[in-house]
Formats: C-alpha cells, sequence, structure tokens
C-alpha cells in the first residue's frame, strides 16, 4: 500500500456548510423590472446611443474609442455590435493616432471586437534595443492602457508580453507613490484582472459605478446601462425561481446531507458562461447540470466507497435507467436526476435542431465520470500522478467541456450547426473545449488546494508538481500562474483565428472569465464567503437604483 493510502472504516465527511439562501426566499423575490413596463423607454435609449454613436464617428478617435469602450464596459454592446464595428472599420482606414493611450485602446477594442489588427501598431514605441522607451512611465494612463492591450495577446506575439513586463512594472511601482485615488483605484483592479478577462455582468455593475462619478459621461447612456442591467436582471431572477421550485422539489438537501447544496451558485457559473438574455434555457440546463455535478463531485470526492463509485461509473458508462437498481440507495435519486435533466434537453434539440444530441451528451458523461473514477482511485491508493497524468484529467472533471458541450447545443441553431462545428466538441484535441476547462482547474487548484489537502484529497496540481520537480510550493505556484497565462493566449489566438461562430467564442471566452471570477477570493462552490454572498445579492436580487423622472 502507498504511504498516501486512505484507510477507510468509516464514510467521510467534509463539513460544508449548509447553503445561506433560502429557496422559498429566492421563490418570493422580485426587482419589479419586468421587460415589458419598461420596454418603451429601453427603446427610447437604445436609439438615443445609436445617435450618440453617429454623432461620434466624426470626433477624435480618442473620443469615439472612449466611447465604444465605455459601451462595452457598461455591458450594452451588444445592442449596438453593427455601429460599433462599422465605427471600428472607420478608423482601420483612418490614420492611426499617435499617443499610447490611443494606440493601445485602438489596438484593445479592435481585437476585442473580432477585427484583425497587428501588434506591430507598438513599434513606434520601441527603443533600439527592442524594448519600450523609458520615457513612457510619465504617461501613467498611456501605460496602463498599454497594460490593458497586452491582456489580448496571442503565442508568438513577443512585443506584447514585453508590453506586459514594462507596463506591470512601472504600474506596480506608481502605487507606491501618491496618486489621485481616481486612477489609483484602475491600477490596482486593472493589475488584479485587466479588462478583458472579467466577467461582463460584474463589470458592468462596477462601471456604472465608476461612471456615475464621472460627470464626461453620457447620462443618456449610464441610464440606458442601469436599466437594461436591472430588466436582465429581473430575467435571470425569473429563470432562478423557477430552478428554486425545481431543486426544492428534487429535495436533495435531504437525500445527500453531507453534500454541498449550491444552486444558487450553480446558477451564477451558467449565467456566467451564457449571459445573453435569449439563451434561457441553456442557462438552466447548465444549472441543473452543475448543481447535480456538485453533489455528484461529493459523492465521488467525499462519501462514496469504492466499490460504489465503480458500479456509479459502470451505470453512467452503460446510460440505462435499469442500472439504477444495481446502485446503492443513497446514489439513486442523483443517478435518476441526471438522465431526468439531460432527457429534458435531447428533447428540446431534436425538436429544435432536428437532431439526436443524446450520444454527444452521453459521451461527454462518462468522459467527465470517469475521470472522477480515476481521481479517486487515486486518493484510495494514496497514488500522487504525475503533473501531464493530473491535468489531463483534471480539465475533464472540472466540468467545463460538459457544460460548455450544453452550451453548444443550447446556443445554436439549425443554420450554425454543421459537421465542421460538431468536431469542435468531439475532438479531445479541441481547444474549445480543452481551455476554457484548463483555465478553471488551474485557477481551483490555485485557491483550493490547502483546504482540499486537509480533507484528505491529497491529488491536485499545486502538490503533483511539487512532487514531480521537487520544487517548493511557491514555485509550484509560479508555474501553475504561468500555464494560466499561456492558456489565455492560446484563447485568445482561437477567438481571433475566426474559427468558431460569434457565440461559441463568447462561450469560450466566458467560461475563462467565470472561473477566474469564481475563485480570485475563495471556492465559489465550498465556501461561501461574505464577497460571494455580496456578489449574488447584486447579480440576482438588488437591482440598481433609478432616479424617476
Amino acid at each position: 500500500m502507498e504511504p498516501n493510502a486512505m484507510q477507510v472504516s468509516e464514510r467521510r465527511t467534509a463539513g460544508f456548510l449548509p447553503t445561506v439562501w433560502d429557496p422559498d426566499l429566492i421563490i418570493s423575490s422580485s426587482t419589479g423590472y419586468k421587460y415589458e413596463n419598461h420596454a418603451t423607454r429601453l427603446e427610447q435609449l437604445k436609439q438615443a446611443t445609436k445617435a450618440l454613436l453617429e454623432s461620434t464617428k466624426d470626433a477624435t478617435p480618442h473620443v469615439l474609442l472612449s466611447l465604444i469602450d465605455a459601451i462595452h464596459r457598461l455591458g450594452v454592446a451588444y445592442h449596438f455590435k453593427e455601429e460599433i464595428k462599422e465605427a471600428l472599420n472607420n478608423l482601420l482606414i483612418s490614420t492611426i493616432p499617435s499617443d499610447l493611450f490611443t494606440v493601445a485602446k485602438y489596438f484593445r477594442l479592435l481585437r476585442q471586437n473580432g477585427l484583425s489588427i497587428s501588434s506591430e501598431v507598438f513599434n513606434k514605441f520601441l527603443d533600439q534595443d527592442g524594448k519600450f522607451m523609458d520615457n513612457l512611465r510619465e504617461d501613467l494612463k498611456g501605460v496602463l492602457s498599454l497594460y490593458e492591450a497586452s491582456s489580448l495577446g496571442i503565442p508568438g506575439e513577443d512585443i506584447l508580453e514585453e508590453a506586459n513586463n514594462f507596463s506591470t512594472r512601472h504600474l506596480t511601482s506608481s502605487l507606491m507613490k501618491k496618486l489621485e485615488s481616481n486612477i489609483s483605484e484602475q491600477i490596482q483592479q486593472s493589475l488584479e484582472v485587466p479588462v478583458h478577462q472579467r466577467l461582463p455582468w460584474i463589470e458592468a455593475r462596477n462601471f456604472i459605478n465608476v461612471c456615475q462619478r464621472d460627470k464626461s459621461k453620457s447620462l443618456l447612456l449610464l441610464e440606458l446601462a442601469k436599466l437594461d442591467y436591472n430588466v436582465v436582471q429581473s430575467l435571470y431572477l425569473e429563470e432562478l425561481k423557477e430552478l428554486a421550485k425545481w431543486w426544492k422539489d428534487m429535495n436533495f438537501k435531504e437525500k445527500y446531507p453531507f453534500s454541498r447544496d449550491r444552486l444558487v451558485e450553480g446558477y451564477f457559473y451558467s449565467m456566467g458562461c451564457v449571459p445573453h438574455p435569449q439563451f434561457s434555457k441553456c442557462r438552466k440546463s447548465m444549472a441543473k447540470l452543475t448543481v447535480v455535478a456538485t453533489v455528484l463531485d461529493d459523492i465521488y470526492d467525499v462519501y462514496g466507497y469504492l466499490d460504489e463509485l465503480e458500479k456509479l461509473t459502470d451505470a453512467i458508462s452503460c446510460w440505462d435507467l435499469k442500472a439504477v437498481e444495481d446502485l446503492p440507495e443513497y446514489m439513486r435519486p442523483c443517478y435518476i436526476a441526471i438522465h431526468e435533466h439531460v432527457k429534458e434537453m435531447v428533447e428540446d434539440a431534436s425538436e429544435r435542431l432536428g437532431m439526436d444530441i443524446l450520444p454527444y451528451i452521453k459521451q461527454n458523461w462518462v468522459i467527465y465520470t470517469r475521470g472522477y473514477m480515476e481521481e479517486s482511485r487515486w486518493i484510495y491508493s494514496g497514488y500522487i500522478p504525475t503533473f501531464d497524468e493530473y491535468l489531463e484529467n483534471g480539465v475533464r472533471t472540472i466540468g467545463a467541456p460538459l457544460a460548455t458541450t450544453y452550451a453548444f447545443f443550447c446556443t445554436l441553431d439549425r443554420d450554425t450547426i454543421s459537421k465542421q462545428s460538431l468536431e469542435w466538441i468531439q475532438s479531445p484535441d479541441s481547444e474549445f473545449l480543452y481551455l476554457g476547462a484548463l483555465i478553471g482547474r488551474l485557477y481551483d487548484d490555485l485557491l483550493t488546494s490547502e483546504d482540499e489537502m486537509e480533507r484528505g484529497e491529497v491529488v491536485n496540481a499545486i502538490k503533483c508538481y511539487m512532487v514531480q520537480e521537487r520544487v517548493s510550493e511557491e514555485e509550484a505556484r509560479d508555474h501553475i500562474k504561468g500555464l494560466i497565462s499561456d492558456a489565455w493566449r492560446k484563447l485568445n489566438r482561437l477567438i481571433a483565428s475566426k474559427s468558431l461562430p460569434k457565440c461559441l467564442s463568447d462561450i469560450a471566452l466566458n467560461t475563462a472569465r467565470c472561473w477566474q471570477h469564481m475563485y480570485k477570493k475563495g471556492d465559489w462552490f465550498s465556501v461561501q464567503s461574505e464577497a460571494h454572498k455580496d456578489t449574488i445579492i447584486s447579480s440576482f436580487l438588488e437591482p440598481i437604483p433609478i432616479e424617476q423622472k
């Protein structure tokens, strides 16, 4: 027996705390911002913003780019896709501005909107040694803009890596000086998470607060952002209320007292990955997947005996409801729940897409649970896998490939689904499935490794790298951070290649953003911190105050 092998005499428990979200409280909640009550004013504000964009076309590039950036960060760019692309395309054939702030913003917004631009636009800011000119550090807003642009780099763009190193160094040192509170706050937030990597829903509310202190921002645009946020929030709340009723009827709280009850957190993940209002069914399917998968995770990681877990894995592999008879009593409700919600999704896809998606969903469920089974064998035997072994399996057990497959079938329609697109969810090398999962797995392990090791789960990326390379925990963490940066660059390349339809590239990007947000301040699905609770309240339960006129 391995030194770390588990001695099993009684069932383990992780000591997870009960949910802080009462389903009855959620079901009874209302924000008062249903679309039908505000549609007229919303349309007026959208038309006013279109007019603002039109009138700004002839302004300086700095003014136009700042307006487009604000529209994006306020969360309303999805209303003006064509207008924004037209404005940016017009800039493509105009003279590129010469100051660092505007060039960097120009670069970032073009890439962000799927338009081609070379990183060579930054050559003018390099010295003879290929380094950024030292005198640029005096332009703090320009350096901050350069830092934000560097987050959209792709593999092989050395100039953007140099830009990131240069801007990070000078922004960090600037915080040691006395700065205006506004610029100091912007620098701190960007160094923590650049704009490109922020979750749009969270960024919208934060940026609304910023714009309320900025008298130069359009009041009509700000009103649109607030009203749109509140109306979409009301839609999210209605979806969450429907899910709360379903979850209450499932009664998993009583059936699985050892497990995490995390419906609201699971819905937040689905919203973060697929935020656009029209994808309501997608969010609800993904939320059901996430909350049931969380229970499944705890069965594999904490509660189940190895022989029971083998039976559960075999039952999911054969995908037959009759297999429930071979399972221990406590596993049966979870197994049935998986089948029932997959059946819902398959029936919807049959009607909407005219195809049977069950083979694709089943394949990913099998891969997912076999990954869990592999981890359980490692835990029970005390085996510490190599780093590559762990990572190959870990991107499966994070659940992102399975969730992304759900999103794939829920967002595409008959016109956009094709033989080529189906390869993106079948190929084991698919970057569409892999990169968001990799980023999620690495963020998860960076933040949760200590808690997991205390529960006896000694298999994680940090531990495996430490053992394999015989390095300190700090060195292992630095390596993981480097892998995350590499994965972001590869994700940027995937999006820039335009090989994916826009809705799918958005899913891939938002999946990575969502993992980053959920784990930057602790384990999203295990520890219900005050910061996490505040995020849930502002996201779903508390509208932004709007002055009545």
